[in-house]
């Protein structure tokens, strides 16, 4: 069943450049690295619960009065960032779903839709078709208060793979490369 699992929700190659995964210990100190920066895991928000999407450790970000905007939104006032967005993988995380007849199964669709299982997030009364992949708020936390006022710290995220393993765990994404990943979503 597990590998079953891996296959149905793990990409399923790199991108062009070939590096070695990140070995399994210091992918789960890098799991641990991201929970440690975060003070607070809920930001204020209704608790975290595994069926929900995980939430990288991104600050500035209030989750008891944010909602899920969707990356049209965002890529209004950030275009080159919603370009990269929308030319990769990220953009298109569902379809990997459909195209496996997993598209509504809850266990993938935590980590390949936006804000899954959150308020206001996808499945849960957000703007469905917006939240229907991974956007720009999977990974910088809903942005209605950053939109609010532009000018505020908002989504702030550690560079490197801290970022990415709540949802690329050892687990379910065992060839994971931080390098050779971010080439494609680079921003």
């Amino acid at each position: 069943m597990i590998l079953l699992f891996v296959i149905a929700c793990s990409r399923s190659a790199p991108p062009t450049a070939i590096v070695e995964p990140l070995p399994i210990d210091e992918h789960i100190a890098a799991e641990a690295s991201a929970l440690e920066r975060v003070p607070d895991p809920s930001r204020n928000g209704p608790p975290i619960h595994p069926a929900m999407a995980p939430l990288p450790p991104f600050l500035g970000v209030d989750r008891s009065t944010a909602t899920y905007l969707g990356a049209r939104v965002c890529g209004s006032c950030h275009p080159e960032e919603n370009a990269a967005w929308s030319s990769s993988r990220h953009a298109h995380a569902r379809d990997v779903l459909n195209e496996n007849n997993r598209g509504n199964d809850p266990s993938c669709l935590r980590c390949h839709t936006t804000g899954f299982g959150h308020p206001g997030g996808f499945g849960s009364g957000g703007a469905h078709e917006e939240l229907d992949h991974l956007g720009c708020e999977s990974c910088h936390g809903p942005g209605s208060n950053h939109l609010a006022n532009p000018a505020a710290t908002y989504g702030d995220l550690p560079r490197g793979f801290a970022a990415c393993v709540g949802c690329h765990t050892h687990e379910n994404s065992p060839e994971f490369q931080w390098e050779s990943y971010w080439l494609s979503i680079q921003h």
